[in-house]
């Protein structure tokens, strides 16, 4: 993730950027935003101003800035943290996601989204702040399971999108083309490939290249008919 920071005086531009792969957003105790409008609300520019403000190396003091932060590329896990416990209580809100999860118009300039993110994880949380309990849903290819303690059933999409999510765990998939479809990838090729960097082949592949190399033939000799010297 990229963190740029502007300074309103001199305009000069900074960017940090780190592996943060974790978002914690704030919920509204009154409000069922959806987790859409809540990513929105993080990405947005942000005043550094007061006690808060910016020091610029080129002005040599505390400045107005604007922070802004963006993603540089798709991160391979993305962790998306409600904050639901908030001032000594919990808000209950439920709040509606996605399984799957746009990050293109969070992308810092530049970078276009190669990948989609998808859920794969979830844990919610039932209760009060003083006396809840965890309960946690994994996605495996086209099915989701909900372990709750020693008890492990598989769970429904109605179910899910019913649940007080506290965290939200998505994962890059394939990668996307020109089309948004997702890139072919030669299988064979890449299978001979790793075999190489391992240093062997594929039986298979290793039978298809004997079968393409040519075998050598034997050299003929004449043979020297009886009584005949061979000349010196």
């Amino acid at each position: 993730m990229a963190s740029t920071v502007k300074c309103s005086s001199c305009d000069r531009t900074t960017i940090k950027t780190d592996n943060t792969q974790d978002i914690s957003s704030h919920i509204e105790e009154d409000a069922s935003l959806s987790l859409k409008k809540s990513l929105y609300d993080f990405f947005q520019p942000e005043t550094l101003e007061g006690e808060n403000a910016y020091w610029c190396d080129t002005c040599q003091t505390s400045c107005r800035a604007t922070k802004t932060l963006s993603y540089t590329s798709t991160p391979t896990i993305l962790i998306v943290h409600l904050k639901r416990m908030i001032l000594g209580k919990k808000i209950q809100n439920h709040i509606p996601f996605d399984t799957t999860l746009d990050l293109e118009p969070y992308m810092t300039p530049g970078h276009s989204l190669t990948h989609d993110m998808k859920l794969v994880g979830i844990i919610s949380h039932q209760g009060s702040k003083d006396n809840g309990h965890h309960t946690a849903m994994t996605k495996r290819e086209d099915k989701w399971t909900l372990y709750n303690d020693a008890i492990t059933t598989q769970t429904t999409m109605k179910h899910i999108h019913q649940t007080q999510a506290y965290i939200l765990m998505y994962r890059k998939t394939e990668q996307r083309t020109g089309m948004g479809k997702p890139a072919p990838i030669d299988i064979p090729k890449k299978l001979e490939s790793q075999s190489r960097a391992k240093g062997n082949l594929n039986p298979r592949l290793e039978a298809q290249q004997r079968r393409e190399t040519p075998v050598p033939q034997p050299e003929l000799r004449t043979k020297t008919p009886p009584g005949q010297n061979l000349p010196r």
